[in-house]
Order: structure tokens, then C-alpha cells, then sequence
């Protein structure tokens, strides 16, 4: 079930999204900080350990920016994410 919770919330992104027409594309700000809500709530859905969480969120979202056309970019491991940083 909790997949089925996973990848609906990750079929939502494509929602969020507008048509990104190649890799190096930068995804707008407030795609980065829905994929990182949705990513965060997957996450804590699948229960992931608060050491390996930062890591997964980070993987989630470059997932899904690629999935969307998007440039790789994210990485919560280097710096927190927030509206006031992108």
C-alpha cells in the first residue's frame, strides 16, 4: 500500500510541471520546491531513516527532474532547501 501512496505522489509531479524540451533545462523554483514536499512526504511515508532521508529526498528529486526534462541539480546533501536558496 505504501507504494501505491509513493507513486501516486510522484505521478503528481508531472502535474506540477511545464514541458521541459531538453536535459539542461534548469527547473523552476517552485518545481524544485514541490518535488522536495512530495519527495519529503515519500520519505516519511516509506519510513526512511532520518541519516539516509536527506539522501533519498535528494535522489527522488533529481529522479523526477530528469523524468520531467529537466536538468540534474539537487542536492539537500550539500545545502537545505528552502524558497529563500533557489
Amino acid at each position: 500500500m505504501q507504494n501505491l501512496s509513493l507513486s501516486a505522489l510522484l505521478a503528481t509531479t508531472v502535474i506540477l510541471s511545464t514541458s521541459a524540451l531538453a536535459n539542461d533545462v534548469k527547473a523552476p523554483k517552485e518545481t524544485l520546491i514541490s518535488l522536495t514536499d512530495i519527495c519529503t512526504k515519500a520519505a516519511a511515508e516509506e519510513q526512511i531513516e532520518s541519516g539516509e532521508a536527506q539522501q533519498f529526498v535528494s535522489d527522488c528529486v533529481n529522479a523526477q527532474l530528469i523524468e520531467m526534462g529537466y536538468q540534474r541539480q539537487f542536492s539537500l546533501a550539500k545545502t537545505e532547501l528552502t524558497k529563500d536558496n533557489l
